[in-house]
């Protein structure tokens, strides 16, 4: 009797046949202790495929490979270019040029060439743009922790507009009154020349309630930690002046505020979209290579 087991061909016979024959079935079998000893090989073999089988599907799953961030896949490419094509001392081509070079837009340059300068490759000077200072192996960008800021200011533009429209709907009078509160604090520490990176964080994770959904209120905060873990938001807000921004910014909440209490979607939506936009023009003006290089100076 023949049995056919997928992945394991035609097998003579089925397992209980494979059990020790009696000595009068030997004896009465010609050639039976070629014919068992095939079978038992047989059936070792099917065994031992099975153990191999489960065995495999026991094993842990190897954990996924965090993607490279934007900024750190164009930093390694322009690292492989210097150590190719650059001397000490050599000027690289224009963040314009660059971003053409690569086919990606001009702040995840301006990220890879501070990433880079960071770490000890390169150096911004005003005026005049980024140069080579060393031709090391490899700059180790990945070390840096973090999203690069204008990769969060991204995500946040493509999410938070969207929060702001929701509260306006949705929103109680206990969350209006926490956002009041956010807002005065905000006012109270910007009159007192302090940064109110607290109440700010506060007011944007206080909209992400109003729309009473929890997986919104963990991204909109994870994108708030994120930023403020980042090594190259850190060093861009080290030579921001805060006094440049901080009526800019404190006028965008209020107009925030205005909308969502008022119950306006539309003005909402347009008012958190104003707002992100002009974090990221303070980001871009704070990263030039003038800004960088004037406090280094």
């Amino acid at each position: 009797m023949e049995q056919h087991i997928p992945g394991f061909g035609r097998i003579r016979s089925s397992l209980k046949h494979a059990q020790r024959p009696s000595p009068v079935s030997t004896r009465h079998c010609g050639g039976g202790a070629s014919y068992w000893s095939g079978q038992f090989g047989m059936t070792n073999f099917f065994l031992s495929r099975c153990k191999e089988t489960a065995d495999m599907r026991a094993m842990s799953p190897v954990p996924p490979v965090a993607p490279l961030r934007s900024f750190e896949a164009v930093a390694r490419q322009i690292a492989s270019m210097v150590q190719g094509s650059y001397r000490i001392g050599q000027r690289l081509p224009a963040e314009r040029e660059l971003a053409k070079t690569f086919g990606v837009s001009r702040p995840t340059i301006r990220e890879a060439l501070l990433s880079l300068a960071m770490s000890g490759m390169l150096q911004v000077r005003s005026n005049s743009g980024a140069y080579v200072i060393s031709r090391q192996e490899f700059a180790d960008v990945h070390a840096l922790e973090g999203a690069g800021p204008f990769e969060n200011i991204e995500a946040r533009q493509m999410i938070e507009p969207q929060i702001a429209a929701a509260a306006s709907q949705r929103a109680s009078k206990t969350i209006i009154v926490q956002l009041a509160d956010a807002l005065a604090m905000m006012r109270e520490e910007h009159a007192q020349g302090r940064e109110a990176d607290t109440s700010d964080h506060r007011f944007h994770v206080i909209l992400a309630e109003a729309t009473g959904n929890s997986a919104i209120v963990s991204i909109c905060d994870s994108l708030w930690r994120a930023q403020s873990d980042s090594r190259i938001w850190q060093e861009i807000h080290a030579h921001m002046r805060m006094e440049d921004y901080r009526s800019v910014w404190l006028r965008d909440h209020e107009a925030i505020f205005e909308a969502v209490s008022t119950g306006n979607a539309r003005k909402a939506s347009a008012a958190m979209t104003r707002h992100l936009g002009n974090i990221r023009d303070a980001l871009m003006d704070a990263s030039n290579a003038k800004s960088m290089a004037r406090d280094k100076a």
